[in-house]
């Protein structure tokens, strides 16, 4: 268990996932990407809306797609509080893809209530979701 890690993700309406086996987290914040290791310092970061992955400890890849937030990591163990989160597994991509199709239009012919900041939001939402399953089915 020394080489390993735990991982909670938490949204404010569910427990997304845990898991005590994991040997590497790679996740996006809002100033780069960080690689955590079992023993990492501690360390708390927000959160950017981008794929997260986590490698469990046969070296297998998974992927989870998180809706900014904060990461803290301490002890030997990897918080996640997210506005939303989901497993690869859970996203329906066809859903992702209408949803990255609308914002895109509403950015691109906006109206007078348009909220540009909301559309981009959601834009960059969408992307994280279909970058996600895309992760997950390439298995990197």
């Amino acid at each position: 268990m020394a080489n390993l890690m735990q991982l909670d993700v938490l949204s404010p309406d569910a427990y997304v996932f845990k898991a005590d086996n994991i040997s590497y987290v790679e996740a996006q914040t809002t100033n780069g990407g960080y690689g955590i290791l079992p023993r990492h310092a501690t360390m708390v970061a927000a959160l950017d809306q981008a794929p997260l992955k986590y490698r469990d400890e046969q070296g297998t890849a998974h992927y989870l797609c998180v809706d900014g937030g904060f990461l803290e990591v301490k002890e030997n163990k990897i918080t996640i509080l997210s506005v939303a989160a989901e497993t690869a597994e859970s996203i329906d991509a066809a859903k992702a893809q209408a949803d990255l199709e609308r914002a895109q239009a509403k950015i691109d012919h906006p109206e007078a209530d348009t909220d540009i900041a909301e559309a981009l939001t959601d834009l960059k939402r969408a992307q994280a979701r279909l970058k996600t399953v895309q992760l997950a089915g390439a298995r990197a």
